[in-house]
C-alpha cells in the first residue's frame, strides 16, 4: 500500500466508497477540490487500485479538510492514520486555521492531533412534507436580487473572515445549481445525485430572519419534489428552529472542528458547503 495524489480516474470509485458507507459524497465537489489544490489531495492505494482519500482545499487563510474515508474492507488497518498525518505533514504551519467536520465517533481520533469542537452539527433532512405556505411569481423574482458574486463576497467574508471565493463560485456553478439573493443573504441548492438534493452553502446576516423564511419557501417550491438535505450548525436556535416548522427531520450528527485561529461567525450559516 502507497500514498500519492489522487488522479481524477479515482472519482467514480472515491464515490462508490463513500456509498457503500452511507455518506453523501458528490463527484463534482471531489474533482472540484483536486482541481483547487491537488497537492492537497491524498489517495490509498493497494496494488494500483484507491481503497482510501482525504483532501483538503486551501483558501486565503485557512484549509478545510474533506472526504476522509476509506474502504470497508481495509478499515483498522492504519491506513486512515496515514492519510491524515500525510496530509497534515502537507499543512504544516501555513494555514492560520484547518476545520472539517467530523463524525462523531471520529472526534476523539481527531482530537490527538490538535483538534478542538467548535460546533455541533446537524444533518436534517425533507422528504416532501412541509406546511402548507404561498409562493407566487413575485416571490421567485424577489429571489433573483442580482449582484451575486459581489453580495456573496461580503457576506461570506464577515462569515468565515477571510477571501474563499474561488473556490465558493466554482462550487455554485454546477448544471443543476439554483442560486437566490436577498440584500443581506444568499442560497444555492444542487443536486448531488439522483435521491439528494444538498442546500448549501446558505448564510444570511444577523437579524434578517425574514429573508431566511423566504429563501426557505423558495428552495422548497422549486426543489420539494426530491429530497433535500442539509447540514445545519444545531447551536442557532433560529436556524434550527426555522429548519423544524418547515418539517425537516433532524437525522445525523456530526462535530465542526479546528485547529488553530477559529473565526467563523456560525450565527450567519443556515446551511455548510458540501
Amino acid at each position: 500500500m502507497f500514498i500519492g495524489w489522487l488522479k481524477f480516474s479515482d472519482v467514480a470509485k472515491l464515490v462508490a466508497i463513500a456509498d457503500e458507507s452511507g455518506w453523501l459524497v458528490d463527484g463534482y465537489h471531489i474533482k472540484l477540490m483536486m482541481m483547487h489544490s491537488p497537492h492537497l489531495c491524498y489517495g490509498a492505494y493497494e496494488e494500483g487500485e484507491i481503497i482510501g482519500a482525504v483532501m483538503a482545499v486551501e483558501f486565503e487563510k485557512s484549509a478545510m479538510l474533506k472526504y476522509y474515508m476509506v474502504n470497508k474492507q481495509y478499515q483498522k488497518q492504519g491506513i486512515g492514520t496515514r492519510l491524515i498525518e500525510t496530509l497534515l505533514g502537507s499543512l504544516s504551519d501555513k494555514y492560520q486555521n484547518i476545520y472539517l467536520h467530523a463524525g462523531v465517533e471520529l472526534v476523539p481520533f481527531f482530537e490527538r492531533y490538535g483538534f478542538e469542537s467548535k460546533m455541533q452539527v446537524g444533518r436534517f433532512v425533507n422528504v416532501g412534507k412541509m406546511p402548507p405556505f404561498s409562493f407566487t411569481n413575485a416571490n421567485a423574482k424577489e429571489l433573483d436580487g442580482g449582484n451575486f458574486e459581489s453580495l456573496i463576497s461580503k457576506i461570506d467574508a464577515e462569515t468565515f473572515h477571510e477571501n474563499r471565493m474561488d473556490f465558493l463560485l466554482d462550487e455554485m456553478e454546477r448544471n443543476s445549481s439554483l442560486k437566490f439573493t436577498l440584500p443581506n443573504s444568499f442560497q444555492h441548492s444542487s443536486v448531488v445525485n439522483s435521491r439528494n438534493v444538498y442546500l448549501g452553502p446558505w448564510q444570511v446576516r444577523q437579524g434578517h430572519e425574514d429573508e431566511a423564511e423566504k429563501m426557505m419557501r423558495g428552495v422548497l417550491y422549486f426543489r420539494g419534489l426530491k429530497k433535500v438535505v442539509a447540514d445545519v450548525p444545531l447551536e442557532v436556535e433560529h436556524v434550527v428552529d426555522l429548519y423544524k416548522r418547515y418539517h425537516f427531520e433532524y437525522k445525523q450528527r456530526f462535530v465542526h472542528m479546528s485547529r488553530g485561529n477559529s473565526k467563523i461567525n456560525f450565527e450567519n450559516i443556515y446551511a455548510f458547503s458540501l
